[in-house]
């Protein structure tokens, strides 16, 4: 069974455009993450240090959560 050239151009063309909307959407959801970091004020205004709060960010520690909970009071 042999495919016209139409029909061949076609398929790569959809595969094609199918590509390009994965490539795309990796990319958006690679560009628009951004890694979670503590704020230097908290840390100088408590005096302790971000592992305090934070255990791999944007996580907290049970200390983490109940400053959260305490509007970032200790």
């Amino acid at each position: 069974m042999q495919m016209s050239s139409r029909t061949l151009i076609s398929i790569i063309s959809a595969a094609a455009g199918a590509a390009a909307i994965v490539i795309i959407a990796g990319l958006a959801t690679t560009m628009s993450t951004r890694e979670a970091a503590a704020s230097m004020k908290y840390t100088q205004s408590t005096g302790k240090p971000c592992t305090f709060c934070h255990t791999t960010p944007p996580a907290l520690t049970d200390q983490g959560k109940k400053f959260q909970s305490n509007g970032h009071k200790l």
